[in-house]
């Protein structure tokens, strides 16, 4: 008859302890990989846990980018991509939104319908980067919608495209956007062109003081010219343009 130990039993039982413990990871990592593979292939959208991103996602990926780059160039040109009318200052194009040729006469407006006017100049400068994003995965644009509203840049691309794995699902449209405090300084900048073109002038405390989430500076230029920067103190995006309106000549003094 063999007798066992008890030192011997307590090893014997820590082993099969240990290969307990192990059995039961072994459990639930494969459970983990099974359930991650389930989450990352659902509705065949072709992304793996290898962070593969499907076409949708890449799409998306480089219309936000598009975005992104053509918000600043057009925030800092005074809501242009390419300026025809402007001031140059710091070497930068910057288009003069209310403006007049005469002395003594208040600037006329020249874009009257400024939130509108940026929207299609945002729209051209992405339409054929999305159209290379598309092309990359060998589809085509049709047409796209763009608009600036409170807080977002929100962009929506029609599209026919179809992807095929297991089965083939079609795409008609694909929505993408990008956090923007845009709009609301598009507003003030109106509100400060329609001061300029109706009274020559604005007074920038006072937007300050309604609106102190926003930093206004005006840069008077040797002719005339003024330059508002608009610059949001927490997302820090900045709008720029020129305005010139009732300007005196040299050594006269204006109102």
């Amino acid at each position: 008859m063999i007798t066992i130990s008890n030192k011997e039993m307590k090893k014997r039982l820590k082993i099969n302890n240990k290969r307990a413990q192990i059995t039961i990871f072994i459990i639930l990592a494969l459970a983990i990989i099974v359930l991650l593979v389930l989450l990352f292939t659902r509705n065949n959208e072709l992304t793996t846990i290898f962070n593969t991103k499907s076409p949708i996602n890449q799409i998306k990926d480089c219309s936000k980018e598009a975005l992104s780059e053509g918000l600043e160039l057009i925030s800092s040109q005074g809501g242009s991509i390419s300026p025809e009318n402007y001031y140059l200052y710091e070497n930068n194009k910057i288009e003069y939104l209310c403006y007049t040729e005469e002395n003594y006469k208040e600037g006329i407006i020249q874009k009257p319908l400024l939130k509108q006017s940026i929207e299609k100049e945002l729209k051209k400068y992405i339409t054929p980067k999305i159209k290379g994003c598309i092309d990359s995965v060998k589809t085509s644009l049709e047409k796209k919608s763009l608009e600036l509203i409170p807080n977002n840049i929100f962009a929506t691309i029609d599209l026919d495209l179809k992807i095929t794995k297991d089965k083939t699902e079609s795409y008609k449209s694909i929505k993408t956007n990008i956090d923007s405090n845009l709009y609301k300084i598009i507003m003030i900048a109106s509100s400060i062109l329609n001061f300029e073109a109706s009274q020559g002038d604005s007074e920038i405390m006072t937007y300050m003081i309604y609106y102190p989430s926003l930093k206004i500076e005006k840069k008077i230029q040797g002719d005339g010219t003024k330059i508002y920067i608009l610059t949001d103190k927490t997302s820090l995006e900045k709008f720029m343009f020129a305005s010139k309106s009732l300007v005196f000549p040299p050594g006269i003094i204006g109102k």
